[in-house]
C-alpha cells in the first residue's frame, strides 16, 4: 500500500509530456515572436481562483497551532510572536492579537464558529513564493483586524471568506498585495485601508468598502445573468454599488458597494451562459474563465486596446465592450477544458481542475500576474515570451518550450512537475515539496563546419524538492540530417548534470553540408523523459580551421600546456586579442605579449585579433 501511495504522489505523467513533445517538435525551429519593451509587469498579482477554494495543504509535520479542540479555548498573543506552523482555529476557539509583533511561516484556517481579533499588531505572514499562504475564513467564522499593518514577503497573499463567515479590516495599512474572494453568504466590511488589494464576488456574498485605497473589484457575471454597466472614473468613487435591485443588472446574487475611495480599478468576468455588455468604461482586467468540457481557441488578445464596439468571439457568452478600454485580458481555463491562446498580449494564465491550455505564439506582459498549473491541470507555452512569474502547485504540470523569459522567477510547489525545453531563464527554478524540475537545452551551434569536432553547448538536469525520492539519470545527444528518420548517437551516454556547458562533442567527420537536427533526451530515475531539438547548417570547411595543437595567427603563438591551460604569445607589444566562448561571449581580454590562459569549461572558443580581423578556434578540454 505505501509503495502505491508513493508512486501515485511521485510519478511523471508522460503521456502529457509526451503530448508536448509531439506538438512542438514540427515547429521548434520558428521563431519567437519579439514584442515592444513598452510593456512592463505590474507588481499586482491577479487571481480569482480563490472564489473556488482548492485544498489547503497543511502541513501538520510542522508546528501547528489548533485552538477550539477543547471547549472555550483562547490564545492571547501579543509582543513577538512567531511561528513556523498553520494556526487552525475550529469550533467556538479564539485568538486574540493584541499589540503584538505577528509573524507567522504558514496559514490562518478558521472554521465552525471560530473567532479571531488582532488589533495594534503588526502581522508578518512569512512566504517563499506567491500565493504561499492563505487566510481561510468558512462556516460562520469571524475575523477582525484593526489598527493593524500587514506585509506578506513582498508576494501576492491568497484570503478567502465562504460560508457564512465575516470579515472586518478597520485601519489597516496592507504594505504587500492581497487577493481575497468572498462567496457563498460571506461578508467582508472595509473601511479606512491602504492598499486593499483585489475582492472577488460570487454568489450571495455582501461586500462593502468606505474610504479605502489602491481597491480592484471584480464582478462575476454568472449563468443567466445580464448585465448592462458603465463603471465610473476611479481617482475618487462615491457611491457605488452593484447588485440586482438596478435596472440593469439582473441574475446577479451578491451586493458590493464603494464609497469615498480612491484609486478604484474595475475588472469582469463573464461566465459562460453570460450576457454582459460594458460601456463607456476602462477596465483594469477581464478575466476569461473556460468551465466544462469545451475547447476554446483564442488569438488576437491584446493588452491596452480601446474596443469601440467589440463582441468576445466565444459562443457559449455574449461580451460586449462598447466604447471601453482593457488594460489586460487573463485566462483561467479549469474543470476539464482545453483552451489554445495564439498570438496574443495578455496578462496571466492560471490552469485549474484537469484542464489543458497550449499558448503558442503570445506574450505574457505580466501586467496581470503570473503563469500557472495547479490542481491537476497542464499548461504549456510554446515559442513565446514571457515577461511574468512562473509557478506549478499540487499536481500541476508546466511546460516552457523554446520561450524567452528574460524576467520573472519560476517556482514549482507540492507535487507539481515544472519543465523547461530550450527556454531562457533569468533564475534557476526554485523547487519544494515534492516537486520535480526538468530543463534540457541546446544553445549552440547554429552553424558548424564539417570534418571538424563540434561543441554542443546546453544543459540537462533535474532539480527536486526534499521529499522526492526521483532525480537526474542520464542524458544522451543524437543527430541526422534533416528529413531523415534515424537518429545517430553522439558518444556515449553521459551521467553528470551539465548547466550551461558542454554537452557532448560532435564528430562531423564525413558529413555532407546541409541542414541537420540535434536531439537532447533527458531522463530520471524512473525513466521519464524530455527531448530538446536544435537545427544546425552544416558548411563545408574551410572558414575556420581546427586547432590542433599550435598554429600562427599574424605572430601568434597559441599552445596547450595543460588540460583547459594555453600559452598565448605575441611579437606584438600592444596586442588587442579577444577570446570568445561559442555563443559570442567575450571570456577574455588580451593586452599583454604574452601570458597563460585557463578556458572557464572544456568547449569550443575564438581567438580574434582586432587588428587583422584574423580569427581561428581553440578546443578546451
Amino acid at each position: 500500500m505505501l509503495l502505491f501511495l508513493l508512486i501515485q504522489v511521485f510519478n511523471v505523467d508522460q503521456g502529457k509530456l509526451d503530448w508536448a513533445m509531439e506538438t512542438m517538435r514540427p515547429l521548434y525551429h520558428s521563431v519567437v515572436e519579439s514584442y515592444s519593451s513598452t510593456y512592463h509587469r505590474d507588481s499586482n498579482g491577479f487571481n480569482p481562483s480563490l472564489l473556488k477554494p482548492r485544498s489547503i495543504e497543511l502541513d501538520f509535520f510542522r508546528d501547528d497551532i489548533v485552538i477550539g479542540d477543547t471547549p472555550a479555548e483562547t490564545l492571547s498573543v501579543s509582543g513577538y510572536f512567531y511561528n513556523e506552523g498553520d494556526i487552525i482555529i475550529i469550533n467556538d476557539g479564539v485568538l486574540i492579537v493584541h499589540n503584538a509583533d505577528f509573524n507567522l511561516a504558514g496559514n490562518i484556517i478558521m472554521v465552525n464558529q471560530a473567532k479571531a481579533v488582532i488589533d495594534s499588531s503588526i502581522l508578518n505572514f512569512i512566504q517563499a513564493y506567491i500565493y504561499h499562504r492563505i487566510i481561510y475564513v468558512t462556516d460562520t467564522a469571524d475575523l477582525s483586524i484593526s489598527n493593524s499593518t500587514t506585509s506578506f514577503s513582498g508576494f501576492p497573499f491568497g484570503i478567502s471568506v465562504a460560508g457564512t463567515g465575516t470579515l472586518t479590516f478597520d485601519e489597516v495599512v496592507n504594505e504587500d498585495w492581497i487577493t481575497a474572494g468572498v462567496a457563498h453568504n460571506a461578508s467582508v466590511f472595509l473601511d479606512n485601508v491602504g492598499i486593499t488589494g483585489e475582492w472577488l464576488f460570487a454568489d450571495d456574498c455582501y461586500a462593502e468598502f468606505k474610504h479605502v485605497d489602491e481597491l480592484l473589484t471584480w464582478y462575476f457575471c454568472e449563468d443567466n445573468s445580464v448585465v448592462d454597466i458603465s463603471f465610473p472614473d476611479g481617482d475618487t468613487v462615491y457611491g457605488f454599488y452593484f447588485d440586482s435591485t438596478l435596472s440593469n443588472i439582473s441574475g446577479i446574487g451578491y451586493h458590493a458597494e464603494i464609497d469615498s475611495s480612491t484609486d478604484c480599478m474595475w475588472a469582469t468576468i463573464p461566465l459562460r451562459g453570460c450576457d454582459l455588455t460594458v460601456r463607456d468604461s476602462d477596465l483594469r482586467v477581464t478575466g476569461l474563465m473556460f468551465e466544462g468540457i469545451d475547447s476554446f481557441a483564442i488569438s488576437g488578445l491584446v493588452n491596452g486596446l480601446f474596443y469601440e464596439d467589440y463582441t468576445l468571439p466565444v459562443p457559449d457568452r455574449n461580451y460586449h465592450l462598447i466604447n471601453t478600454s482593457v488594460q489586460t485580458w487573463n485566462l483561467y481555463p479549469d474543470d476539464t477544458s482545453y483552451v489554445e491562446l495564439t498570438s496574443s498580449i495578455f496578462g496571466e494564465l492560471c490552469g485549474f481542475g484537469n484542464s489543458y491550455t497550449l499558448i503558442q505564439s503570445a506574450f505574457c506582459d505580466g501586467t496581470g500576474g503570473h503563469i500557472e498549473a495547479t490542481s491537476q491541470a497542464f499548461v504549456m507555452v510554446f515559442l513565446s515570451s514571457i515577461f511574468a512569474d512562473v509557478i506549478t502547485k499540487e499536481h500541476g504540470v508546466c511546460l516552457l518550450g523554446y520561450c524567452s523569459m528574460p524576467w520573472g522567477n519560476i517556482w514549482a510547489a507540492g507535487s507539481s512537475i515544472l519543465v523547461l525545453v530550450n527556454t531562457q531563464f533569468p533564475e534557476e527554478p526554485i523547487p519544494s515539496d515534492t516537486a520535480i524540475v526538468f530543463v534540457a537545452g541546446i544553445a549552440a551551434p547554429s552553424n558548424a563546419h564539417t570534418d571538424d569536432t563540434v561543441g554542443v553547448i546546453g544543459s540537462a538536469w533535474i532539480d527536486k524538492g526534499p521529499y522526492n525520492p526521483l532525480d537526474f539519470n542520464f542524458y544522451r545527444l543524437f543527430f541526422h540530417e534533416l528529413g531523415e528518420s534515424t537518429w545517430i548517437s553522439i558518444e556515449d551516454t553521459h551521467f553528470i548534470e551539465i548547466r550551461d556547458d558542454t554537452l557532448g562533442n560532435w564528430n562531423t567527420a564525413g558529413l555532407a553540408p546541409g541542414t541537420y537536427e540535434l536531439r537532447l533526451v533527458l531522463k530520471s530515475t524512473a525513466g521519464d523523459s524530455i527531448e530538446a531539438l536544435k537545427q544546425v547548417n552544416l558548411r563545408p570547411m574551410g572558414v575556420l580551421d581546427i586547432f590542433s595543437g599550435e598554429f600562427d595567427l599574424s605572430s601568434i603563438t597559441v599552445k596547450q600546456v595543460a588540460p583547459r591551460i594555453f600559452y598565448i604569445t605575441t611579437f606584438d607589444a600592444k596586442p588587442e586579442l579577444y577570446i570568445y566562448d561559442i555563443l559570442g561571449c567575450q571570456v577574455h581580454e588580451i593586452k599583454t605579449p604574452e601570458l597563460y590562459w585557463t578556458a572557464p569549461a572544456s568547449g569550443i572558443y575564438f581567438i580574434q585579433d582586432k587588428k587583422t580581423s584574423n580569427t581561428r578556434k581553440i578546443v578546451a578540454y
